[in-house]
C-alpha cells in the first residue's frame, strides 16, 4: 500500500503518508533469517526518504517554501545514496535562494557539486543564484561548466538492493530545479546572458557553436531552456546575428541572416502579389512573420557597419514594406515554420517598426537626404509616441534643417517628458530587439537639451 501511494499521483494523502512512515516502527529481524534481501527497517528508511523528497519538490514547485525546506531537510537526513543527496542539496539550494538566504544556498550547492559526478542541476542553480547576487563573472562561469557537464555521458550503476530511493523518484518536472535540460539549452543560456551583459565576442562564439550543434543534427530538436522560457529557433538566429554585429563581425551576421531567410522564404509571398493586394484593397494581408522583417532589419545594420548606406537603406525598406502589412492578428493566425510558434506583442511590433524607420532615417542623414530622414523620424514618432529616441532624432533633424519653430515646440515637449518620473515598462521585448534599440539610442540627450535651452524663446502654446 505504501509503495502504491508513493508511486501514485500526489494528493492530500502524501502528507499523511510521511507521518505514517515516521511513526512506523517495523520489528527487528534476526541477522541470520534465510532469504532476506532487504529488511523492513531499511525499506522503511528508503520509503521515508523518497516520500519526504518528493513532497519537498512538490511544495517547492507550488511555492510553499517553509514546508518544502522542512521536507527536504528530512530527506537529506535520511538514507540517501550520493546521487540522491546531490539532488536533495540542489533542491535545498533553490529553496533557500527563493527564501532570500543566498549564503546558506551556496553552502548546499557547494556540497552538491562535491557529492557526485552529475553536476548539471547544481551548476544551473548556481548560475541563477549568482545572477541574483549580481556576480556576472561567476554566473557565466557556472553556465560554461554546465555546457561541459552536459557534454559528458554518465553511466548509472544499478541499485544494489531490491528497492532504493532512486527507483521511487519520478523524472524531473520542467518546473523542478533538477531539470537542467540539454547541452543546446545550456549553450543558449550562456550565449544569451553574454549578449545581455555586453560580452559580445563571447556571445557570438557561443551562438555560432549553438547553431552548429542544432543544425548538424547532434540534437534532434531545440527546445526552449527550462528557465526562463526560451525563444523559437528563428529568434535564436536573430540573436546570433545581433551578437555578431555587436562584435564587429558584420559579414558573418549577413551569412546567418541569409541562412535564416533561406529557411523561411517559402512563407513570404512575392512582392508583385503584395502590390496587387494593396491595389485591390484586400483586407486579408498575407502572412508575414515578424522575425523575417527583423532579419532584413539586422541585415541593414550589418551593411551600416560595412559602410554601405545604400544597401542598408534597401534592407530597411524591405523590412518596413513587410512590417506595415503585419498585424498581431496575422501573426497569430499565420502558419508556423517547422512547428515553431511565432508570437509577438503589439508593443514589440511597434518598436520594430520604429527601429526600422529610425535606422533608415539615420542612413538618409548619412547621404545628405535630410528631407527623407525627417519623414522617417516623424513617422517613427507617430508609431511610438512614448519612444523618446525617435523624438530626439527628429529634434536633431529639425535643428539641422533650421526649422526652429517646430524644433522649439518639440524641445518643450521633450523637456516636460524628461522631468516626469519614469515608469518601469510592464512588457518585455525579444532580446535581439533590445540589443538593436541600444544601437540607435541617442547618446547625447542632455547635451542636446542644454544647447537648445540657451537660445530658446518663451514656451509656445501647445
Amino acid at each position: 500500500f505504501l509503495l502504491q501511494t508513493l508511486n501514485g499521483n500526489q494528493s492530500e494523502a502524501s502528507e499523511n503518508l510521511l507521518l505514517l512512515l515516521k511513526t512506523w516502527s517495523p520489528p527487528a529481524e534476526e541477522s541470520d533469517v534465510p532469504l532476506t534481501l532487504q529488511d523492513a527497517r531499511g525499506l522503511r528508511d528508503i520509503l521515508l526518504t523518497a516520500s519526504a523528497y518528493r513532497q519537498g519538490l512538490q511544495e517547492l514547485i507550488t511555492g510553499s517554501l517553509p514546508r518544502a525546506l522542512s521536507s527536504l531537510q528530512e530527506a537529506a537526513s535520511g538514507l540517501c545514496s550520493r546521487p540522491v543527496l546531490v539532488q536533495v542539496y540542489t533542491a535545498l539550494g533553490t529553496c533557500l535562494r527563493k527564501m532570500g538566504n543566498p549564503q546558506r544556498a551556496l553552502l548546499y550547492l557547494a556540497a552538491a557539486l562535491k557529492g557526485g559526478s552529475t553536476c548539471g542541476p547544481p551548476l544551473l542553480e548556481a548560475s541563477r543564484l549568482y545572477r541574483q547576487l549580481g556576480n556576472t563573472a561567476a554566473e557565466l562561469e557556472s553556465l560554461e561548466l554546465l555546457v561541459e557537464a552536459l557534454n559528458v555521458t554518465h553511466s548509472f550503476e544499478a541499485p544494489q538492493l531490491l528497492i532504493e530511493v532512486e527507483l521511487l523518484l519520478p523524472r524531473p518536472h520542467p518546473a523542478s530545479p533538477l531539470h537542467c535540460g540539454t547541452q543546446s539549452q545550456a549553450k543558449y543560456l550562456l550565449a544569451s546572458r553574454c549578449l545581455q551583459v555586453g560580452r559580445a565576442e563571447d556571445a557570438a562564439e557561443h551562438y555560432l557553436d549553438l547553431l552548429a550543434l542544432v543544425l548538424d543534427g547532434s540534437e534532434s530538436k531545440f527546445f526552449p531552456p527550462p528557465s526562463p522560457p526560451g525563444p523559437c529557433m528563428p529568434e535564436v538566429f536573430l540573436e546570433a546575428a545581433a551578437a555578431l554585429i555587436q562584435a564587429g563581425r558584420a559579414q558573418d551576421a549577413l551569412t546567418v541572416c541569409e541562412e535564416l531567410l533561406s529557411r523561411t522564404s517559402s512563407l513570404l509571398p512575392k512582392m508583385p502579389q503584395l502590390r496587387e493586394d494593396a491595389r485591390k484593397g484586400t483586407k486579408e494581408s498575407p502572412h508575414c512573420p515578424s522575425w523575417v522583417s527583423a532579419t532584413y532589419l539586422l541585415q541593414g545594420q550589418a551593411w551600416v557597419q560595412l559602410g554601405a548606406p545604400k544597401e542598408a537603406i534597401s534592407e530597411f525598406s524591405r523590412c518596413l514594406e513587410l512590417l506595415f502589412r503585419t498585424t498581431p492578428k496575422d501573426e497569430e493566425q499565420g502558419p508556423a515554420s517547422n512547428g515553431e510558434k511565432e508570437c509577438i506583442s503589439d508593443v514589440a511590433l511597434q518598436q520594430l517598426r520604429a527601429a526600422a524607420l529610425i535606422s533608415r532615417g539615420l542612413q538618409w542623414v548619412t547621404i545628405g537626404q535630410d528631407t527623407k530622414a525627417l519623414q522617417d523620424f516623424l513617422l517613427s514618432v507617430q508609431m511610438c509616441p512614448g519612444y523618446q529616441d525617435a523624438s530626439f532624432h527628429l529634434l536633431q533633424t529639425l535643428r539641422r534643417m533650421d526649422r526652429r519653430h517646430e524644433a522649439t515646440a518639440l524641445w518643450w515637449r521633450l523637456k516636460a517628458q524628461t522631468e516626469l518620473p519614469q515608469e518601469n515598462a510592464a512588457w518585455s521585448l525579444p532580446l535581439y530587439l533590445e540589443t538593436y534599440l541600444d544601437w540607435i539610442h541617442s547618446p547625447d540627450r542632455e547635451t542636446l537639451l542644454e544647447e537648445f535651452q540657451t537660445s530658446l524663446p518663451e514656451p509656445p502654446d501647445l
